[in-house]
């Protein structure tokens, strides 16, 4: 982790930097402008792939080490934002800022205007309220994405893929009054770990990975304590990116 170049930048500049990438001038009147180290390093690509892990950020990857995520890693971005959790991760990436489609961007439907096919997989509400009118595929578990996600990552300019098991899992280990959040997070994040070397496999040459993370959809009383629990509640969310 100490050689993996890192940059901090804000959360709501990524809509431009990935449209750059994919070869499009963004909308700078609109939208925050892209980050240029970025998209200087990127050039050529023809696919991008975005996985979105709830629960996921700085501290889960120090602290759980996923050994995919951590060897492959080319360049990882701090992602500084006032919001993020779930729903505004998914706001300020597909609106490019808090403001719902600010002078009709909505960043699926700008791709799509502009000769790019693409896909959203997630939660069936996530979907009506961000979708913006592209080819979306509603799955409720985890496992049911991965498999989605195999039919699609080639297929499309620009694919999405968002693992959520977390919350409807804790719910249900809370009521059973098993397992801890702590160690259902790191369950699944190491699971989660080995799909998406599934998917970097069987991707095509010239795409890009962006694996992103977010606090999930709500604030969590953890069990953390000492040291490790000032680093948990400090802790940003990440793009980690990995270029095939």
């Amino acid at each position: 982790m100490s050689e993996l170049q890192t940059i901090k930048c804000y959360l709501n500049q990524l809509p431009a930097t990935l449209i750059k990438i994919l070869g499009i001038d963004p909308p700078f009147d609109t939208i925050p402008e892209p980050v240029d180290s970025i998209t200087e390093l990127y050039q050529g690509i023809e696919r991008i792939v975005i996985i979105l892990i709830d629960n996921f950020g700085l501290f889960e990857l120090t602290f759980h080490k996923p050994e995919f995520m951590i060897r492959q890693s080319q360049m990882m971005l701090l992602l500084s934002t006032k919001n993020p959790y779930t729903l505004g991760v998914l706001h300020q990436i597909l609106y490019g800022g808090f403001e719902k489609e600010p002078n009709g961007f909505h960043l699926l439907r700008f791709l799509n205007n502009n000769g790019k096919k693409s896909c959203f997989i997630g939660r069936k509400k996530d979907l009506a309220r961000y979708d913006g009118g592209t080819y979306s595929v509603a799955k409720d578990t985890d496992m049911a994405t991965w498999i989605e996600s195999a039919k699609t990552i080639n297929n499309y300019d620009f694919s999405w893929m968002h693992y959520l098991d977390f919350e409807n899992l804790h719910k249900q280990q809370q009521a059973l009054k098993q397992r801890t959040p702590e160690d259902l997070i790191e369950k699944l994040i190491l699971r989660t770990d080995k799909w998406i070397l599934g998917n970097y496999k069987q991707l095509r040459p010239n795409s890009l990975m962006i694996i992103l993370g977010d606090h999930g959809r709500v604030k969590l009383d953890l069990e953390y304590s000492g040291k490790i629990a000032q680093w948990r509640e400090a802790s940003v969310p990440v793009a980690i990116l990995i270029a095939k």
